[in-house]
Parts: C-alpha cells; structure tokens; sequence
C-alpha cells in the first residue's frame, strides 16, 4: 500500500491491514517450504516407514487443500502405495505430521480450545472466527472437538487397561509434602432417555498437591486455613464409579501418590465415593468434608425440633463446635438419644422422615466415618477439611457441559456408542484443558510429531 493511501487509514485499520499482510506472508512462507522440499518431487525415491520397501506412486502431483491457522494453503505431493505392506498414503504429510485428512494440528489446537472455553459449540465458533480468522460452522467445530476428544479418551482408556494389567509404567518425578484426592458427581443432560430420566452423573476427578500448614487443634471456627491446593489437575468420565476409580488412581500416581509424604482422600461421604477410596486408595487417610458433616448436624437439629425452632438452633450450635472440637462420641451419643426419642424408623416412612434421618446418621453415617471427622487431628496436621476444589471442579465441567438444551450422546457400552461421540469425549477434554500443569501443551506437541505406523 502506498504511503498516500496509509496517511488515510485511522489506527485499527491500519492494524487490520497489518495483520492481513501477516497472513499472506506466512502462507507464502508455508508454501515456500513446500516449494523447496525434496520429497514433493516425485521421481524422488522414497521408502516405506514400515516395511522399508520401495514406495510406488501412484499419483505423482496430487493436490491437498489444508486449512492452517494463517488460511486455506493448496499444494501438490505425490501418493504412494507400498505393494508389500499395503500401505497407501502421502509420506510428506506422514513426515511432517499433517493429519490425512482435515485440518492442521494447530487449527484442531484452536477448535477444541474454543470449544471447551467458549462453552458451546456456538460460541466456540464465534471465538474462532473473531480471534482467529477461522470460519467453521457450529456443527464443523463440534465435530472437530469432539473427534479430538473421542481421540484423547481412547487414548485415556488404553492407557487405564494397561495399569489394571500392571503393563504402564508410571514414573512421576513429584515428591509432595502432601497429595490430595477428591472426588464428586454431577449431572449431565443425556439424548437417550431408555425411559429414565435424562440426566445421568458425570464424575469428576481432582488431584493436588499442598504444603501442610499446621494449625492449634483448638482455633476458632473460620479461623483455619489448611493446606491450599497448588498444581490441580482433572480426570473426568461417564463410566460407572468403579471405572472413575481406576482413572483417579491412575492420574493419582501421575501425579506423585507412591512418592508422597502424605496422602489424603476427602469427600462428601456419599457411598460411591467412600467406596472408590476404599478400593483404590486404601493407603490414604479419609476425610469428610466439614461442611457435609456439619449439614447434618443442621438436619439432625430440626428433625428433632422443628426447623426455625429456637431449641433446633441451640442444639445446632453446641453440636456443630462438638463437631469442630472433635468430641465425636459424645456427639454420635447425642444424636443416638435423640433418635430413641423419635422412635425407629418405620417401614413406609420416606428418606426426609425425621426417625430415618436421626436414625440414619446416629447409626450410620457418624459411626461409619468416625476417623473421617477428626478435625482437630487435621487441623493439627495442616490438611484441608473442605472438598470445595472438587465441587468446584464439577461447576467448571458443568458450566461446559450443563445446560437447558445441551444434551449429550452418552453410552453404556461400546456396542451401543459405535462411532458416535458425546460427553465422554468432551469430558476428556476438558480434563485436559482445566489441568493447572502443561499437559495441554505437551498433548499438542505430541501430536504435532511426524505420524508413525505400527
């Protein structure tokens, strides 16, 4: 452009020239190197990555149009046949990791970013176009995302074989002062509704180191801090919970579990949860989450008095700093008493009945997780007594993948997925993406690498 024209144009247009020109440079860049290798030449000889028998070609210019993040690049190499393997491909592209077929590694890149970030497939097509000059229609992006996903989560499920075999070799190089897992369900909106509801549980794993940070056992309420998450990271599926286990120990180990000076499971205590950590992390001490616990202490409180009583508030208050002073059994007795006074549950009373309430947590759950509520003795230790990271973690999936109409393919067996792709594939990236470490970084640089063939 002339310097004339240039005096014209105002700041942002000028901005907009510049980056346009960019672009045009870097595709003439691109189509440089094309220009200028060797192995676009057919009467090149080249060899079989395999097999390393001569290659035939068998179409000596064909064109490629590949979408890059600078534009649509068109160039020619030769296709080729290995008539002693059977292998049929472009060997430039294999040699310079170019997918077969689709976009550039760096355009996926952009697709399954703005897919997980833009929380729709919608949005992550505006952030596209507007961002980054990529012009894919909604349906074009979710199906890149969720190729890339499916992808990843095979990946993912190959690798979980292989350690339940004892065939992964793991070797973390994190040695933390103190390793916490947690773990909790949300809820997904399914397609197929097999005549129940259509909501089905999402489960979400998190894994984090943390510094102790030990407190008087005695401190005040709202005055302890504990050990606060450092390097967090995800894992994440639609599998029943035995297999959510599996996943978690594995990311677990990854991140340092056999190497840890201590570690910690903590939750809210569901029954699903407590039994992943008895069954795959037997090595790690339990917590409940304060706040779970205290819930209940409320719940007890009213069942007995009536909500908005001031007998329930009185009791709430006494029993809720037993709970913090841990005075466990005199708690567990107190709530027992009271449960005698209710009578025992009866055969048609519902699960919000104040007898099946009382009943349930003087008998059960308080017993039941009497080593999980020893908050004086975690508190002296410097551990956290909250599973608020996980129940965070859970939103962030959930504002991805919850809502009023997103619904989701989501399957029980592979027989039944064939190639259809849904939440599970989103779940594994976004997994991948909220990952405080570099492992979305380190995943694209992989599979950025020239292809190898089995």
């Amino acid at each position: 452009m002339k310097a004339d024209k240039i005096k014209d144009l105002n700041w942002t247009q000028r901005e907009q020239q510049a980056e346009q020109y960019s672009r045009e440079m870097g595709l003439a860049l691109l189509s440089f190197g094309f220009t200028n290798d060797p192995r676009t030449d057919p009467e090149q000889k080249q060899s079989c990555a395999k097999c390393q028998r001569t290659l035939r070609v068998k179409k000596g210019r064909q064109q490629r149009p590949l979408v890059t993040p600078l534009g649509v690049l068109t160039y020619k190499r030769p296709y080729a046949v290995c008539d002693g393997c059977g292998y049929h491909g472009a060997p430039l592209d294999e040699a310079l990791g170019i997918p077969k077929e689709g976009s550039s590694i760096g355009v996926v890149e952009k697709v399954c970013d703005a897919s997980v970030v833009g929380r729709s497939f919608k949005k992550g097509g505006h952030i596209l176009r507007v961002h980054s000059k990529i012009h894919y229609s909604d349906k074009q992006v979710r199906v890149i995302a969720e190729k890339e996903g499916r992808r990843l989560a095979q990946e993912t499920d190959k690798e979980v074989g292989l350690y339940r075999q004892g065939r992964l070799d793991i070797k973390s190089e994190e040695r933390p002062q103190l390793l916490v897992v947690t773990m909790d369900g949300g809820r997904v909106q399914s397609r197929y509704l097999r005549g129940e509801s259509r909501w089905r549980e999402d489960k979400v794993a998190v894994v984090y180191d943390a510094m102790p940070r030990p407190s008087e056992a005695v401190c005040k309420k709202g005055d302890y801090e504990g050990a606060k998450a450092k390097t967090k990271t995800y894992a994440a599926t639609m599998k029943p919970w035995e297999e959510a286990g599996w996943l978690a120990r594995l990311e677990a180990e990854r991140r340092g579990y056999n190497n840890a000076k201590a570690r910690f499971f903590i939750s809210d205590g569901a029954e699903s949860v407590r039994t992943v950590k008895n069954d795959h992390f037997p090595e790690a001490v339990f917590g409940l989450d304060w706040y779970h616990a205290a819930e209940h202490v409320a719940n007890d409180a009213k069942a007995a008095f009536g909500e908005g009583t001031q007998e329930a508030s009185d009791w709430y208050e006494k029993h809720k700093a037993m709970l913090w002073d841990g005075k466990r059994d005199a708690l567990i007795a107190d709530i027992q008493e009271l449960s005698r006074r209710a009578g025992s549950p009866r055969k048609n009373d519902l699960g919000t009945h104040p007898r099946v309430i009382l009943y349930r947590d003087g008998f059960s759950y308080f017993p039941n997780n009497h080593d999980a509520i020893d908050y004086p003795g975690f508190r002296a230790k410097g551990w956290p007594i909250g599973s608020g990271v996980v129940e965070g973690g859970v939103k962030q999936f959930g504002i991805r993948l919850k809502g009023s109409e997103m619904f989701w393919n989501i399957f029980d067996t592979e027989a039944e997925r064939g190639d259809k792709t849904g939440a599970e594939e989103m779940l594994a990236l976004c997994a991948l993406h909220f990952s405080e470490d570099d492992r979305w970084r380190r995943y694209w640089d992989r599979r950025a690498q020239p292809q190898k063939r089995e």
